[in-house]
């Protein structure tokens, strides 16, 4: 029996004039195989630029066609991965032949992760075959999340919650930027995480060493913690197909007052702009004029990182990427329904201090919207023995 999510994406499919679509290991192969335990190599992609894939021959790949037929072709040391599935086992120097065998039709969907070797390939397997890129053909139906995938991020967000802690309970003076981002990947070893969701920062700002905006952004691993250090953490975890996002501040000493007054308004700011979510009525573009309304009852606009109306980004969708569509922006008309997860990280920024943040991955339920990270909110200042 065909699964729901399976015949979600064979509606997807219908939906277009191509004869099937074949994926490599991606974010789309995890969502239409619906198997988590195969760990791909993820990239860095853009989501808003075309980009060529890469001309390194796949390890595994997956077809469907427009009868619902999936089919999954894949080196040796991968087929224990995919239990129930029809599996084609195969050399990679082997794939074009069978992948001969396996596609039918004439007009293919193709994902960018491997574009650029099937357009190769495709010369010698079928020169008749057009490929059309279908990246993005899945996309709408990956924004609302299973109870499986809910109950999965939700894992992830506890986890990564329960790792910072770790690593703020074990800050050291002397320590440096380097050697706390390496517990927080250590953290992951230890729990038996399968990859970072992206490169972790513990941004090490100590007052008065620098003066310009931009330098807030600008961080020397080898920085050692010292009193009266801001620290920005900036985390992801990813596991069994799933990825986590993160953000808190935290304050090596006593913090000057208007730093740690601001910090706690950015944490309102986040937790008004959760609470004004109305399901299927509010749309992306206005969370960010949630947290600037918060920010002007509280007397802390001045120090947000954008300005109301520039049009900037405050975040992102969730899932199997840590980077999913759509950009959290002002300009984006797409309205939040249930089951879509989403990164809120606002940002306050103080001259000569440090800069601070908060980033929550943010669940729309069917009543309104709930916070998946749980880190303690009025945690702020780290006691210096």
């Amino acid at each position: 029996m065909i699964s729901k999510r399976r015949q979600n994406c064979l509606n997807e499919l219908l939906k277009t004039d191509l004869d099937g679509v074949l994926y490599a290991g991606s974010a789309n192969f995890q969502y239409l195989s619906e198997c988590t335990s195969y760990h791909w190599q993820r990239n860095a992609f853009n989501l808003e630029a075309p980009i060529a894939g890469s001309h390194l021959i796949p390890e595994c790949m997956i077809y469907m066609n427009r009868e619902g037929k999936v089919t999954i072709l894949c080196i040796p040391r991968l087929k224990d991965h995919f239990p129930g599935h029809d599996v084609v086992i195969s050399y990679m120097d082997q794939f074009e032949d069978e992948l001969a065998q396996i596609v039918d039709g004439k007009k293919i969907g193709i994902g960018r992760d491997c574009d650029a070797w099937l357009k190769e390939t495709f010369k010698e397997v079928d020169p008749e075959i057009e490929l059309v890129c279908a990246e993005e053909l899945f996309y709408e139906i990956r924004k609302i999340k299973d109870e499986k995938e809910i109950a999965h991020l939700k894992k992830m967000a506890k986890f990564t919650d329960d790792a910072i802690m770790h690593v703020v309970k074990n800050l050291k003076e002397g320590m440096t930027q380097y050697e706390v981002e390496r517990a927080i990947m250590e953290y992951g070893f230890a729990h038996g995480m399968q990859d970072l969701g992206f490169q972790p920062t513990a941004g090490l700002k100590t007052r008065k060493t620098f003066k310009s905006p931009e330098e807030n952004f600008i961080f020397d691993r080898n920085t050692k913690l010292v009193p009266g250090t801001g620290i920005a953490f900036d985390v992801g975890y990813m596991d069994q197909g799933y990825c986590s996002d993160w953000g808190r501040s935290v304050y090596y000493g006593k913090a000057p007052e208007h730093v740690k007054n601001g910090y706690f308004a950015l944490q309102a700011c986040q937790t008004y702009m959760i609470s004004k979510i109305v399901p299927n009525q509010t749309k992306v573009g206005e969370l960010y004029g949630f947290i600037w309304e918060k920010a002007v009852e509280l007397g802390y606009e001045q120090y947000l990182r954008f300005k109301i109306g520039t049009g900037a980004s405050n975040g992102h969708m969730i899932g199997i990427e840590v980077h999913e569509l759509p950009w959290i922006k002002e300009d984006c008309e797409e309205v939040l329904r249930p089951g879509m997860v989403f990164c809120s990280e606002p940002k306050m920024m103080f001259p000569e201090e440090c800069y601070t943040r908060v980033e929550d991955m943010i669940l729309i339920t069917e009543e309104g919207a709930v916070s998946l990270s749980e880190f303690p909110r009025d945690l702020f200042e780290i006691d210096v023995e």
